[in-house]
């Protein structure tokens, strides 16, 4: 039995260690009896108890950190008010109805290549008579002119896209005119050849230069439709009516030549003193820091109505023209 007792113990198996069992031991937990059949279990799970790194842990769960909200380039509620003011050069003409003002005569003192003494088939070179008018009017000589054009208006957001403004204006048409003065003592001396007459304007003479220009008071009424291409950038289309009211101007027209400027006031001319016009365009906005934008708005005008009252016997005029404003705007709160 010697042998027996000398023999090494047997080594008892250790269980496994669980995630449960080492949250299950606790330091101030009863310490089980070693003697008892689980006394060696405790044991082992002890020891791993303490060797168990820190760094194995369960790690605590993550909390919401507030971060500052960065401002916004644009503000995030558009206004819906704007006071916006726009001005800018343009170039200005006519379109001619039916001419019914001053046409040229054989016996006029003044003319032009353009409105020289119309002549006979059968006798090209003469005319049979001396009180043959031509056919062209002193109207048909106007050329393009600058003008000039500028408003101030309150511009309403309705939606997103859509818009409608309005407020005051001022518009400047204007037309060109150059012609030669001929005295009728070399007309007479040409005999009517059309050769000499057309190189006697070119050498002889006086050049007539004049510019007639028509100013108006306007209200206009614009509707818009915007597209947003970016933070700042806003790309639209405008159209609308415009009620133009005569302020007066000068003109060339009814002078006994066609060539002596008259000016005219807010009564008493020969114009209508209201008239329509209609409008259209394009709008392009860059928005600035705070509630600043700048505006460039290409707009083409044409007069809708005459400009001649009926009875002043003038040719019927309708003003057109195409203008280059530019201008910023302003938010309100």
């Amino acid at each position: 039995m010697a042998g027996t007792a000398n023999q090494p113990a047997e080594a008892r198996p250790t269980a496994p260690v669980s995630a449960q069992s080492l949250v299950a031991v606790q330091p101030g937990a009863a310490r089980p009896d070693v003697a008892q059949p689980g006394g060696w279990d405790w044991l082992a799970l002890r020891v791993a108890g303490l060797q168990l790194p820190a760094a194995l842990a369960p790690p605590t769960a993550p909390q919401p950190v507030a971060v500052a909200s960065l401002p916004s380039v644009v503000p995030a509620v558009v206004a819906r008010w704007a006071v916006q003011l726009v001005a800018g050069p343009g170039l200005t003409y006519r379109h001619l109805g039916t001419a019914s003002g001053l046409s040229y005569s054989a016996t006029n003192s003044l003319s032009t290549p353009s409105a020289a003494p119309v002549f006979s088939a059968a006798n090209p070179i003469r005319i049979p008579t001396t009180n043959t008018t031509t056919t062209s009017s002193v109207a048909e000589l106007e050329r393009p002119a600058l003008g000039y054009g500028a408003q101030l208006s309150i511009r309403r957001t309705l939606t997103p896209h859509w818009t409608v403004s309005s407020g005051l204006g001022y518009a400047e048409y204007a037309t060109a005119l150059a012609l030669r003065q001929v005295s009728a003592a070399q007309i007479t001396r040409a005999n009517y050849n059309f050769n000499f007459l057309d190189s006697l304007s070119r050498t002889s003479g006086t050049t007539i230069r004049q510019r007639d220009t028509y100013r108006f008071l306007t209200v206009p009424v614009r509707a818009g439709y915007v597209w947003t291409t970016g933070p700042r950038w806003q790309v639209g289309l405008l159209g609308g009516v415009d009620a133009a009211i005569y302020l007066g101007g000068t003109s060339t027209e009814g002078s006994a030549c066609g060539c002596q400027p008259q000016t005219w006031g807010a009564s008493g001319s020969p114009y209508r003193s209201l008239s329509l016009a209609a409008s259209l365009g394009a709008e392009v906005r860059y928005r600035l820091a705070g509630p600043w934008q700048l505006l460039a708005q290409p707009t083409a005008s044409y007069m809708l109505t005459p400009l001649a009252k009926p009875v002043s016997g003038y040719s019927s005029r309708h003003l057109l023209g195409g203008t280059a404003l530019l201008g910023v705007s302003y938010d309100l709160p």
